[in-house]
């Protein structure tokens, strides 16, 4: 005898959890990009054959992934959308009293392809070749800088080698990879560890040899939690705080966790 649920269809389930990684694998490719409204629900289960249940589970799901955002009344976006320059998420320096912002610029000192290895290696990936690594300084507020690194796999992101200095200079690089390359940062890992700065760093900053500061690394990963960047910061001593913003489950600032 078979027992009572043989015949019985797959799992309701099974069924949204393929869904939910149908409309990612398009969301990947490119059919959606960061800001774009999805089909309605109605639409998604008439095209994907399923229930309107199942297909609001599917949603919930990737809501929860950081993948889509909903909207009552709106509808469901694409998550990953221009982030404003006020949500800065690593250069968020303080005014005396910790109300305001100070005023960020960045200048790109260079941009280039590099088979050099190290610690961003191991966080990007054993299978990644070549990465686009670019040096950029941030001016805070003109009272004093900071210097960045920045890698990314160049099978996915040699584009940026072929920009000009001039071009990136002032570039968010997070909302330029969510908008031009359909890679929004959704997640991040973080470390920081106060050290001496290496002799290439210090004479960046014009600070003297050996000196020591904050040294901040930061892995930033896009869907699937597929690591996308890998940044390194060297903040040299300053009365100025730093405010740490960490990324929410929708891949934006969560503003209640400083």
């Amino acid at each position: 005898m078979q027992p009572a649920n043989a015949n019985q269809p797959k799992s309701a389930k099974a069924k949204h959890k393929q869904i939910s990684e149908d409309i990612l694998k398009a969301i990947e490719e490119g059919r959606w990009v960061p800001g774009d409204q999805l089909p309605s629900e109605d639409q998604l289960a008439t095209e994907m054959s399923a229930s309107l249940g199942t297909i609001q589970r599917a949603l919930r799901s990737l809501v929860q992934m950081g993948v889509v955002e909903r909207s009552h009344g709106r509808g469901t976006f694409v998550s990953g959308a221009q982030a404003q320059e006020g949500q800065l998420m690593h250069f968020r320096f303080m005014a005396e009293g910790g109300k305001q912002l100070l005023p960020v610029y960045f200048k790109i000192l260079s941009v280039k392809l590099t088979s050099e290895t190290g610690p961003w290696s191991a966080f990007l990936g054993s299978q990644v070749e070549q990465y686009v690594h670019i040096h950029r300084i941030v001016s805070v507020n003109d009272e004093f800088e900071v210097f960045s690194e920045i890698y990314l796999p160049a099978d996915r992101f040699s584009e940026l080698a072929q920009m000009s200095e001039a071009t990136l200079n002032g570039v968010s690089f997070r909302d330029m990879l969510a908008e031009r390359f359909n890679a929004p940062t959704l997640n991040t890992r973080q470390m920081m560890a106060c050290l001496p700065f290496p002799p290439r760093v210090a004479r960046e900053l014009n600070v003297s040899a050996g000196q020591y500061g904050i040294v901040w690394s930061i892995g930033g990963m896009t869907y699937r939690d597929t690591p996308i960047t890998w940044q390194r910061i060297f903040v040299p001593p300053s009365d100025r705080m730093i405010e740490i913003v960490p990324i929410s489950q929708n891949g934006k600032p969560d503003f209640r966790a400083v």
